[in-house]
Parts: structure tokens; C-alpha cells; sequence
């Protein structure tokens, strides 16, 4: 063998140790039962043992809209006091077959692990269906301490809303202008419905999307399960608007000016 095929090879080994490990491997499985007591025991139970057990004491979690949180027992306080209302429980499930893992050596020795994937956010409320709010990628470095794997730091990034399958249909633009101009609503506040090239356009301050015609009386958000029904008067102007949302009236926004 050649000199220059044993520097290749040499050269190659180190990235060996940094692949992805198999799924049925010990590492993976590892995580995988790490991930459900964090998960499934701690943050759609809300056991705090769990997360005793789970969260280093150095945590550091980074969250694209929450901020940074640092320190386990800050992040845990945060965590009981802001996601167990039983009334609106959020639960999280991993995306299947969206879970890898990555070793970290040092020396040849396994110290820690890098689990990347993707996972989904539902809201649970009394008496009604499970439903989907938001999906996101999460990154998480896990340490072997000597009492088992510690989920040291936290990356959880890409929330975005669920796709939404919604048909659309084509709306003749002289309905649409009467559907534009202002609104208000009692949590939301001041609302504008303009139409822009022949689309509705929503802006509720923090909130702003392109519509989409159900009918000529229901424009969806694309990304949110949430559907605009506007409310005509017996002569045909406009009333309002009532928020369906997941097909449940929330608040109505009603016409204040043209």
C-alpha cells in the first residue's frame, strides 16, 4: 500500500467516530429512553422528578422565541409554573424517524452525545381533540455523569405552524373589497383586512398573513388553524368577523369603519 492511501486512511478514521450511530445501537436506544423521560415523564406529565433526572445542573436552553434560560433549577420553576395548566396542557411528541444521535469522544472514550430531530407540539384541553400548534427542530447535548445522562444544553429552533391542507377558491374581487377595512376585538384589539392583488391580507399587529378563500364567507390562515367567518348585515355590509379556531368561536372582531 501506498504512502499516500495510508495518510488517506489516516486522515479518514477520526471522521468515522463522528457518523451517526444505528438506531438499534446502544448509544441510540440510550437517548432514545433519556428522550422519554424528559418527554413523555417530564413535560407532558409534569413530573419534575423527571426532569430532576434528566436536566444538568449547567443547563443552558436556547429558544428562537423564548430566549435564553440558564441554570436547571431556573428552567424547571419556569417550566411548572408556565406548561401544566391542565386546561391547556401542551404535550410534545417526536417526529418518527426524525431522532439521530452522535457520539462525542474523547480519547477514544464516550463522554457525552449530540441527539438532533424534529418534534411536534399539541395543545390538550377538557373535552377536546388533541390538536397541533407547532413543529420544530431541536438539538440537545447529553453528558454521561456518573448518575446516568444529563441533558446539558438545549437548542430548539424553526417553530413554524403545522402545514394546514386547505382548498382554495377563487373569490371575485368586488366581495373582497367589501370584506377590507378595520375591525376590533376585545383581546386582539385593532384589526385591518386589506386586499392586496386580490388576496386578503390580515394584520393584527403580531399576527400577519395572506388569507385563503374557503368559501365567500370563511378565509383560513395558511399556517394556523385558524378560519375568519364574516357576518353580514340584512343589507349586505359588512358586521364582522368571528376567530374559528380548530372550529371553535374564540372572539369576534367587529366592524368599526370602512
Amino acid at each position: 500500500m501506498s504512502v499516500y492511501k495510508l495518510i488517506s486512511i489516516a486522515l479518514f478514521i477520526p471522521f468515522l467516530s463522528l457518523a451517526q450511530v444505528d438506531q438499534n445501537s446502544e448509544l441510540f436506544l440510550e437517548l432514545q429512553k433519556m428522550d422519554a423521560v424528559l418527554f413523555e415523564e417530564g413535560f407532558n406529565n409534569c413530573s419534575k422528578e423527571a426532569m430532576e433526572l434528566a436536566v444538568a445542573e449547567d443547563l443552558e436552553f436556547f429558544h428562537d422565541k423564548g430566549g435564553l434560560s440558564k441554570g436547571k433549577s431556573e428552567f424547571i420553576a419556569s417550566f411548572m409554573t408556565n406548561m401544566c395548566d391542565e386546561n391547556k396542557k401542551p404535550i410534545r411528541k417526536l417526529v418518527p424517524g426524525s431522532m439521530t444521535v452522535f457520539p462525542l469522544r474523547k480519547n477514544g472514550t464516550l463522554y457525552g452525545a449530540i441527539q438532533k430531530g424534529e418534534h411536534e407540539f399539541f395543545i390538550k384541553e377538557p373535552g377536546k381533540k388533541l390538536y397541533k400548534t407547532e413543529v420544530a427542530q431541536f438539538t440537545h447535548v447529553w453528558i454521561k455523569e456518573a448518575s446516568g445522562w444529563k441533558v446539558t444544553r438545549v437548542l430548539s429552533y424553526d417553530h413554524k405552524a403545522p402545514e394546514m391542507n386547505i382548498e382554495e377558491i377563487k373569490v371575485s374581487p368586488k366581495l373582497l373589497a367589501r370584506y377590507a377595512g378595520n375591525y376590533k376585538a376585545p383581546q386582539t384589539g385593532n384589526i385591518t383586512i386589506s386586499i392586496k392583488e386580490g388576496i386578503m391580507h390580515l394584520d393584527a399587529g403580531k399576527m400577519q398573513a395572506d388569507l385563503i378563500a374557503k368559501s365567500d364567507i370563511l378565509f383560513a390562515h395558511p399556517q394556523a388553524p385558524i378560519v375568519l367567518k364574516f357576518v353580514t348585515n340584512a343589507d349586505g355590509s359588512v358586521k364582522k368577523f368571528i376567530v374559528l379556531e380548530n372550529g371553535t368561536p374564540v372572539e369576534e372582531a367587529m366592524r368599526i369603519e370602512r
